[in-house]
């Protein structure tokens, strides 16, 4: 037993030390020993989450649930993996059923709270975090969930009120730094700029703690006219991000390829029309920080429209039914073709996803902007929804990605040349759809609609199919919640400070430059 225990500190170290691969290997042989040990299952399972590995997580916490189904810490793991895994009903229960046997867990309210506004229902996500602070307000996590939540709804005040009070807690919880930065015009003397300055140089912070902070820094340096400081920081936290992931555009690249060697012998125009799904869909997409977030508030101010925001589905869909060890199958794309029941399939697959949102509205926008690389697919399966591709300036946008730390992926952003050579593919798999399928892509221009918005959205609008309403006009009063960092931008009228944003930085940027 001695040995054991001992066996679990050293896996919890490795645990910490985010050393998954060999967390994986040791439980594997410690169950094998131990298989009566529920905790090795919480464990391995966890690991198996961090790693991407679901369904393994899955599998691993449902049996370390069989064996003993009053473990709290095993039962709110499997819940998120259902969470994750999309499957909200399973996740929900579960978490419920958590309070119901331990009403003062803290993480079941916090998760149920995420689970909720993963499905735009920011009400009862606030309400779940409000009922964790009152148990306990001394908890970085459940004030800057509530951050999020308002931040999200664009009630800013409340937002920064709960972001400086994580960090009152922890100063080195520097995701709060982020947020507070994303909605704040700094100036010299701004106290949050001074705290934030003291802090870079002063406190001990691991990788990622820097990098939100650098990013943060790099924005108030901007806003007072710090260029050049404010590109050391970049150039600061984008070589520390990096350096922390493996990563080779020439894949992402030869993705691309292989994708339009696939999709050139499809002729959309012999598609049928499927007719299965009781929601228009409305797909935005293109380069992140093209707009994607702008258009989505613009089109969803109209009355029969429902904002779905960043989807995941489709992504997943992919890469569960069309993808052999993450490249795409020329074969599974032919039997999409000529097989109507496994495109029927595929339809439901996503059809089902959107009921999370119990939305009343027939139209329902999907702003995942990688999407670009599933027009094809879009096409196919989905030949009645509306495509918008929105469109900037490829040096504003470069740089707007450059300036940016994105939590959820987009590894392509944080190396000049990298990014450079990513736009570039992007381009060239946007002008190979526009050639190949058969249909109107709407081209949604970021610098059009800066400079004529009335023109501009009222194409935008009459493109969906929609009857023209006068509120589109005023999108930025939109209340549609909005999970990205462009939050603060999308909820401003028309402004024209971020056109030829590239200029200032053009002299630290000459990498990129001659790229694109």
């Amino acid at each position: 037993m001695e040995n054991l225990e001992n066996d679990i500190k050293v896996l919890l170290n490795l645990f910490k030390s985010a050393k998954f691969d060999f967390v994986i290997s040791k439980s594997k042989k410690l169950i094998k020993r131990f298989p009566e040990y529920v905790v090795l299952y919480n464990i391995l399972g966890s690991a198996y989450q961090n790693t991407g590995a679901l369904n393994l997580a899955k599998d691993t916490f449902l049996k370390g649930y069989k064996m003993d189904s009053n473990n709290i810490a095993i039962m709110n793991n499997l819940a998120n993996v259902y969470k994750n895994n999309g499957e909200f009903e399973l996740s929900e229960n579960l978490f419920q059923k958590i309070i119901e046997k331990k009403p003062n867990y803290i993480n079941a309210y916090v998760n149920l709270g995420n689970l909720k506004r993963d499905n735009n229902d920011f009400r009862l996500a606030i309400e779940l975090y409000s009922k964790a602070l009152k148990i306990n307000d001394k908890i970085p996590v459940i004030l800057y969930s509530l951050a999020l939540a308002h931040q999200g709804l664009g009630q800013f005040d409340l937002a920064n009120l709960f972001a400086e009070k994580t960090l009152l807690l922890d100063p080195k919880f520097t995701q709060a730094d982020m947020l507070i930065s994303q909605s704040t015009k700094y100036t010299p003397n701004n106290a949050h700029y001074l705290q934030m300055t003291s802090k870079i140089k002063n406190q001990e912070m691991n990788d990622n703690q820097k990098i939100n902070l650098l990013f943060a820094l790099a924005k108030a340096n901007e806003d007072i006219g710090e260029i050049e400081k404010s590109f050391g920081n970049l150039q600061l936290g984008n070589k520390i991000k990096r350096e922390s992931i493996s990563f080779n555009v020439n894949n992402e690249i030869n993705f691309f390829n292989k994708l339009k060697k696939i999709f050139k012998k499809i002729k959309f125009s012999t598609i049928l029309k499927e007719n299965i799904g009781t929601k228009n869909i409305i797909f935005i997409l293109g380069m992140p920080r093209s707009g994607t977030s702008l258009v989505e508030q613009i089109i969803t101010s109209h009355s029969n429209v429902f904002g779905g925001g960043e989807l995941v589905q489709l992504s997943k869909i992919v890469q569960k039914n069309l993808m052999i060890n993450d490249v795409i199958s020329d074969e599974k794309i032919n039997d999409l073709i000529t097989d109507e029941n496994f495109a029927n399939q595929l339809r439901k697959d996503y059809y089902d996803f959107l009921q999370r949102f119990d939305a009343n509205e027939t139209f329902i926008t999907d702003k995942a902007p990688l999407n670009f690389r599933w027009i094809g697919l879009i096409k196919i399966l989905f030949p009645q929804s509306k495509i918008i591709h929105c469109t900037r300036n490829s040096r504003d946008n470069c740089l707007s990605l450059y300036k940016n730390f994105f939590e959820g992926g987009l590894d392509f952003s944080y190396d000049q040349k990298e990014l450079g050579t990513y736009y570039k593919g992007y381009l060239d798999l946007m002008n190979f759809w526009k050639i190949n399928t058969s249909d109107l892509i709407h081209e949604a221009e970021y610098e059009k609609i800066i400079e004529n918005p009335e023109f501009e959205i009222k194409r935008i609008i009459n493109y969906c199919g929609l009857p023209w309403e006068e509120k589109c006009l005023m999108f930025y009063k939109n209340k549609t919640p909005i999970k990205t960092m462009s939050t603060s931008q999308a909820r401003q009228p028309i402004y024209k400070s971020s056109v030829n944003s590239f200029d200032k930085f053009a002299p630290f940027l000459k990498d990129l430059g001659k790229i694109i």
